[in-house]
Formats: structure tokens, C-alpha cells, sequence
């Protein structure tokens, strides 16, 4: 069940990557647009491909190291969206010229919750020895 969690929110890490950067490409010469959602777009991409090509195998000959690079994106992706969710939250209780982003938060909900799954996955997986330790 955790593994069909880990694959739908990857997919829609995907998509939402693929929406924000066809939104950035179209607005791009809007003075509005900043570069950073482009870089959001494609973290969101690289996140949930990563993930899926983790889960599909196709980083084995990688052998132990992709399970630690899965790890420490994961983990990664954990602070920086987790710091992402706080500075939008405090920047909604007194937004600029009345301009709610959602958006952003969306995003970084987005990238947490995968991560996050991705990083119970891990600890379930056995390969980190955490339950040998705990027992």
C-alpha cells in the first residue's frame, strides 16, 4: 500500500512539474514570472522520476549508493519543502498587496508528502538496519 502511495504522489509530482514549466515556458516573458518556478517545475520532475525509477529498479547497478541518494533526496526534499510550506504560511498571514500564494504551497505540499513517503518506505525497506537495532 505504502509502495502504491509512493508511485501516485510521484506521478503527481511528475505532472505538476510538467504543468508548472508549460506555465512558466507560456509567461516566461511576463515580468511576473520568476525564474524560480521553472527550478521548482524541474525539482518536482527529477523528485518523482528519481523516485519512480527507484522503485522500478532501474538504478540497481548503482548498487547501495542509489538507495543512499534516494535517501538524502528524500531527506532533502523533506526540509526544503517543509521550509517552503512555513514561509508560505507566514507570508499569507500578511500577503503583499493582498496576493495569496497558493501556489508555491501547493508545490511544497507536494514535494513534502512525497518525500516523506518515500522516506517511511525507506525505513521499512530493512536496508537501513533500523529495525535490527529496535528489536
Amino acid at each position: 500500500m505504502l509502495r502504491i502511495a509512493l508511485i501516485l504522489t510521484s506521478l503527481a509530482n511528475i505532472a505538476a512539474g510538467i504543468g508548472l514549466s508549460g506555465l512558466w515556458f507560456k509567461f516566461r516573458h511576463d515580468p511576473g514570472m520568476p525564474i524560480v518556478v521553472l527550478v521548482v517545475a524541474l525539482s518536482l520532475l527529477i523528485q518523482g522520476g528519481f523516485t519512480l525509477g527507484y522503485l522500478s529498479g532501474w538504478w540497481q547497478r548503482l548498487g547501495t549508493l542509489s538507495f543512499y541518494l534516494f535517501v538524502a533526496g528524500e531527506g532533502a526534499a523533506t526540509l526544503v519543502g517543509g521550509v517552503a510550506i512555513l514561509q508560505g504560511v507566514l507570508y499569507n498571514l500578511q500577503p503583499t498587496n493582498g496576493d495569496y500564494e497558493f501556489g508555491p504551497m501547493l508545490a511544497a505540499t507536494l514535494m513534502t508528502t512525497q518525500a516523506t513517503i518515500g522516506l517511511i518506505h525507506a525505513a521499512r525497506s530493512g536496508e537501513l538496519g533500523i529495525r535490527k537495532r529496535a528489536q
